[in-house]
């Protein structure tokens, strides 16, 4: 594990920033919603795992509550002494899976897929209708809609008890202009013709279901089209909904058996899937796989996708290549803290490297 290749200034490189130890109001309302976030899911653990697994469910729920009550009076207890969401989002992890509980939202991420993937043919055959100056903002669009199934966020925790309707979600993305709005910078450098600006791309990609069924891949598909060789990096452990890399291989291969274009664009190898080594839904780019690393080596775009790899961790990481941050807002905080923005609006930050 060693950093990412493709950061401007790695002994520099600050993955996530915001010191609770130094903002007392910013820590009470993040360990309260960390500690409510773990008892939602611990109820899903118990739909998950059975009743064979209560008591290790409820080990878990109080020495997760025991922490939190020890970071209320003493913010540096963890090991280094830093309190930040990365940090929590760690020990939440710690806690799951020292009681064996890793993975408590696999059967709601099952059936957001199935769910996905009814819709993907039709997503995609629309984008065939279309006029190639409306394509690629509706392709932005889409993942802002997608990215609205997110268990790591009470704004949009509902989406664990029903299916988020992505038709809808399209229709009620925040219109222009975004709280980030490079859109029309980036619409300079989109494929519109042959040959792209660019020939290969890292995508960081989040949640499953609709985020990366009918948000990510109809992008990444759209792009390869258009000559750009895709590494999809996605997480090497479960964590939230967020998908793994084996669970990412998967899906490209099933989608590829309904969609004859993604099919041959995979034969022409046009797509890798890579485990970037991350086991939480921020991303921390000092460290990440080999693996990661070798396929990124000649890339010449980066595209952090989700508010956790582009918004809360990384929004303002600096690379020696150009970037496109896509995500929508589900956290209040967030959206008020980082960009002066409000709930459910958007951020596509796009950074060139030549400006």
């Amino acid at each position: 594990m060693s950093h990412f290749c493709l950061l401007r200034d790695p002994d520099n490189y600050v993955a996530h920033d915001w010191d609770m130890v130094l903002d007392a109001e910013g820590r009470q309302y993040w360990l309260g919603l960390f500690a409510r976030h773990f008892d939602e899911t611990a109820e899903h653990a118990v739909h998950r795992y059975g009743r064979s697994a209560h008591k290790r469910i409820a080990a878990a729920r109080e020495e997760f509550a025991a922490a939190v009550a020890t970071l209320r009076d003493e913010p540096t207890a963890l090991p280094g002494g830093k309190l930040d969401i990365m940090a929590m989002c760690r020990l939440r992890e710690r806690v799951l899976r020292t009681h064996d509980i890793a993975a408590p939202f696999d059967h709601i991420k099952d059936r957001e897929n199935a769910s996905a993937i009814e819709l993907y043919p039709d997503v995609v055959r629309e984008l065939h209708t279309m006029p190639v100056e409306d394509k690629w903002l509706h392709l932005v669009e889409s993942v802002f809609a997608g990215n609205i199934f997110d268990l790591g966020s009470p704004a949009t925790m509902h989406t664990a008890h029903e299916s988020p309707d992505f038709l809808t979600a399209i229709e009620n993305v925040h219109p222009r202009p975004w709280a980030v709005d490079h859109y029309d910078r980036l619409a300079e450098d989109l494929p519109y013709d042959p040959p792209p600006k660019w020939t290969r791309a890292v995508v960081f990609v989040d949640n499953a279901g609709s985020d990366f069924i009918l948000g990510v891949m109809p992008l990444v598909r759209e792009l390869a089209l258009a000559g750009v060789q895709i590494v999809l990096a996605a997480n090497e452990l479960p964590s939230l909904n967020d998908l793994t890399a084996d669970e990412t291989a998967d899906l490209v291969e099933g989608l590829s058996g309904i969609d004859h274009d993604l099919a041959a664009l995979i034969d022409g190898q046009m797509f890798e899937v890579v485990s970037t080594g991350n086991d939480i839904p921020l991303m921390d780019l000092s460290e990440v796989t080999d693996e990661l690393n070798e396929a990124a080596d000649d890339a010449d775009l980066v595209i952090l996708e989700g508010m956790g790899r582009s918004i809360e961790s990384n929004f303002n990481a600096e690379f020696t290549v150009d970037c496109i941050r896509l995500a929508m807002l589900k956290d209040p905080r967030v959206a008020a803290h980082l960009v002066g923005a409000e709930l459910y609006d958007c951020v596509c930050k796009y950074t060139p490297v030549d400006e």
